[in-house]
């Protein structure tokens, strides 16, 4: 078996609640702060945050990362999301 150095990405994804719609579980994250000592907390917004390793890269790979990020990872009634690319990422693969 030889080592052959691939060309890969690594993207970061975050999702969070869009400004208008209501996060309840922000809210209570806020209130439980406050009670524990910290008044100064005027809100919180809770979302995901993803880490996505890919092999390769080619011209098509963004578009169709925008659309698993809208289709699957998000819901864009209620969420946005926001894709990071990190394409200086080298990898060691078994060939």
């Amino acid at each position: 078996m030889s080592r052959k150095y691939c060309e890969a990405m690594k993207v970061k994804v975050v999702v969070m609640p869009k400004a208008a719609v209501l996060d309840p579980q922000g809210n209570a994250v806020r209130d439980a702060m406050r009670h524990l000592g910290m008044p100064e907390v005027r809100s919180v917004r809770i979302g995901k945050y993803m880490e996505i390793d890919l092999d390769g890269k080619n011209g098509e790979l963004e578009s169709r990362l925008h659309g698993l990020c809208r289709d699957l990872l998000s819901n864009p009634v209620i969420e946005d999301y926001e894709l990071q690319k990190d394409e200086s990422v080298k990898r060691k693969r078994n060939k």
